[in-house]
């Protein structure tokens, strides 16, 4: 790999990463992560090294480099070279092309069924990644997404985009909208963006999306995750404006026993509803109802047969100093490391980052980092949650 293309590698793995490496302490979680990923090893001084955090006197080693393309998901060196930007042209791709095969993986696809649906997910992450790489065809794909069934429901509904939801995401939710003007899809469309003028602290936007929310007639037959999500969009509305949420709690308690009802322990679904109620409760300081969502979603896991190591651990590190889980828990949520999708990697890390924080884990470095990740997505909100 020539020398000039080494940032282009740095920015890759940074991003597969899902935060910038700043300190020592994330090129050890970096190894982790390369390990977990490819199976392999690199050394941390090595990384600490390359990203320039110590001074190198010699390059990194062929074999090195290769496992670090590897973990970015490059099968070479030669891929990541064909990247660079003084490389590529329109003459090498034609992106409409390319932009009709995107979609019509999306549109083609039948999927029914959990196990099915953890094969699509990657699919997704992929495409999300190949976009960041490609920005200029962001607004046409997610245009075209959002006319798809399958778009609709994974793209946009199943796999929101955490780190984009102030960004690309949350504004391709108009499309999406457009195209799936029913009563569900309002109520998803304008919770997502109540959620984001929460974090961003935009209270008169988030008020004119809740207006349209409270219009509408949510039944119980609405799918579980839009139940969440509205439900969650009512919390964080009470919380800026300081209202009580017995009434919310009480309707999500009527929504969930329907569910369960429906579902009972049927390894084919996730519990969606109780992860979105949960992050909603935890972050608006309503700790002991969150961990009540936190323990029938792991609770349902574990009947179903699923894997527990989820997103369900991440909350709970968060809820875990506020109250006295400890008996509740009993393996300690800092041991068993959660799943993030890549395309919901800073957001999950700047959870994660405040769980340190308010245990007391936190550093000089990893403050910094949470503050710079804060910066990027937007989501000043979050800062009031330091201890």
């Amino acid at each position: 790999m020539k020398q000039n293309l080494l940032p282009s590698l740095r920015k890759e793995l940074e991003n597969t990463f899902g935060r910038k490496i700043v300190s020592s302490g994330d090129c050890i979680q970096m190894v982790e992560d390369i390990y977990k990923n490819t199976g392999q090893t690199v050394n941390a001084n090595t990384l600490r090294r390359f990203f320039g955090l110590v001074k190198a006197t010699y390059p990194p080693s062929s074999s090195t480099l290769h496992i670090l393309a590897r973990y970015c998901g490059f099968n070479s060196t030669d891929e990541i070279e064909r990247l660079s930007p003084d490389k590529s042209s329109d003459a090498d791709i034609n992106k409409e092309e390319v932009l009709h095969y995107l979609v019509a993986l999306f549109s083609k696809t039948q999927v029914s069924g959990h196990y099915q649906e953890m094969t699509f997910y990657p699919l997704v992450e992929q495409t999300i990644i190949f976009l960041e790489r490609n920005p200029s065809l962001i607004d046409k794909f997610q245009r075209e997404i959002a006319k798809t069934t399958t778009g609709q429901y994974y793209y946009y509904e199943k796999l929101a985009n955490m780190d984009r939801l102030n960004g690309y995401y949350g504004e391709g939710l108009r499309y999406y909208l457009r195209a799936k003007n029913t009563e569900e899809g309002k109520v998803f469309a304008h919770s997502m963006q109540v959620f984001r003028y929460w974090l961003t602290k935009n209270t008169a936007e988030l008020i004119d999306h809740m207006s349209e929310i409270t219009s509408i007639n949510v039944t119980p037959d609405f799918p579980p995750h839009i139940l969440g999500r509205y439900i969650a969009a009512g919390l964080y509305y009470a919380n800026v404006k300081n209202e009580p949420i017995d009434n919310i709690l009480a309707e999500a308690k009527r929504f969930h026993g329907g569910i369960k009802a429906i579902r009972e322990d049927s390894p084919f679904s996730f519990p969606d509803f109780e992860l979105i109620i949960c992050e909603a409760l935890l972050l608006t300081g309503n700790y002991e109802e969150g961990y009540e969502y936190i323990w029938h979603g792991k609770t349902y896991l574990s009947a179903s047969g699923q894997d527990k190591n989820t997103l369900f651990n991440l909350w709970e590190d968060f809820a875990g100093p506020r109250k006295d889980y400890k008996s509740r828990k009993g393996k300690s949520a800092s041991e068993k490391e959660p799943f993030y999708y890549t395309f919901s990697k800073k957001y999950n890390t700047i959870v994660e980052l405040l769980a340190a924080n308010i245990n007391k884990r936190s550093s000089v470095a990893s403050d910094h980092q949470l503050s710079e990740l804060i910066r990027e997505t937007g989501y000043k909100r979050l800062l009031s949650k330091l201890s």
